[in-house]
C-alpha cells in the first residue's frame, strides 16, 4: 500500500512538473549566474517543490504556489551559493538563436532588454519576469508576497527605469 501512495506522489508530482515546465525554466533561467549555473538552480528548484508538493493545500493555483517556490529557492540559493550577485557584463550573455535569423534587428532588442534584466536586483527581476509571463498584480503580489499597490508602484518604477536607457 505504501509503495501505492509513493508511486502516486511521484507521478502526480511530475505531472505537476510538466504542467508547470515554462516557469520553472524561466524563472531558474533568469537567476542562473556564473557562481550558481543553471542545472544547479533547476536541481535545486525541482528538490524545493517535491518537497513542498506534499503539503500544497489549494489555497492558490498551482501556478501561483510554483512562482512562490520557484522564486524563494533561487533566492535562498544564490544567497547561499553566491559571495554576492554580480551583474553580467554584454560578453557575458549567451548567444541567444531565433526561428528567424535574419531579423538582426529584433534579436538585437531581446539582448538589449536580456541585458538590461539582467542587471536588476533579485526582487526587481522576479517581478519583471512574472509581468513579462503576463501574471496580474495580483497573482504577482501573492508569489511575492507584497501588497499589490507595492507590486504596481515597483514595477513602474523598473519600467521607466529600464525604458529611460538607451534602446539598441
Amino acid at each position: 500500500m505504501q509503495m501505492e501512495r509513493c508511486s502516486d506522489y511521484n507521478s502526480s508530482f511530475t505531472s505537476l512538473v510538466r504542467r508547470h515546465e515554462k516557469i520553472i525554466f524561466s524563472v531558474c533561467f533568469f537567476y542562473a549566474n556564473n557562481d550558481v549555473p543553471f542545472d544547479d538552480i533547476k536541481q535545486e528548484v525541482l528538490i524545493s517543490l517535491f518537497k513542498g508538493y506534499r503539503h500544497f493545500r489549494n489555497e492558490c493555483s498551482e501556478a501561483t504556489w510554483v512562482y512562490k517556490v520557484c522564486i524563494n529557492t533561487c533566492l535562498f540559493s544564490l544567497r547561499r551559493l553566491s559571495p554576492k550577485i554580480k551583474t553580467l557584463s554584454l560578453d557575458e550573455i549567451p548567444v541567444i538563436h531565433f526561428q528567424n535569423e535574419n531579423d538582426n534587428e529584433y534579436r538585437e532588442k531581446i539582448e538589449w532588454l536580456y541585458a538590461l534584466i539582467a542587471q536588476l536586483n533579485p526582487m526587481d527581476k522576479a517581478l519583471i519576469l512574472m509581468w513579462l509571463d503576463e501574471l496580474s498584480y495580483d497573482d504577482i503580489a501573492s508569489n511575492m508576497g507584497i501588497p499589490r499597490n507595492t507590486v504596481a508602484s515597483r514595477l513602474y518604477r523598473i519600467k521607466e527605469k529600464l525604458s529611460s536607457r538607451k534602446e539598441v
